[in-house]
């Protein structure tokens, strides 16, 4: 029983916390708060 719960509290913590990571994320960057810099390995020369 406890197992089974553990299991599902965890389940649900990661689901709620990937959903909130990807908001503030997409809404980031869609109100171009967040430019991240590019690396100089992948400028054009």
């Amino acid at each position: 029983m406890k197992g089974k719960l553990k299991k599902t509290v965890l389940t649900l913590s990661e689901k709620m916390l990937t959903n909130a990571a990807l908001k503030t994320s997409t809404s980031a960057c869609g109100l171009g708060v967040y430019q991240p810099k590019e690396p100089k390995c992948l400028r054009e020369k």
